[in-house]
């Protein structure tokens, strides 16, 4: 994951194991510069946003990207 710089996830539910997915990529890719999500999930969305948003990174230009369906 060492040359990861951009990915997409697609279909996001908000569901633990997407978002467990999303913060392994976020804190493996050290050349990541851009995480888009498409959020097509029922969840109410506010607190899986801001568990998204607190996720530590280990890039420092990671930015997360959503976008509602």
């Amino acid at each position: 994951m060492d040359h990861l710089v951009m990915a997409s996830v697609n279909h996001f539910g908000g569901l633990d194991f997407e978002v467990d997915f999303v913060a392994k990529l976020l804190s493996w890719a050290p050349a990541l510069e851009e995480l888009k999500i498409d959020w097509k999930g029922e969840k109410d969305c506010s607190m899986v946003l801001a568990k998204l948003l607190a996720l530590p990174r280990v890039s420092p230009r990671a930015k997360v990207i959503v976008t509602f369906l």
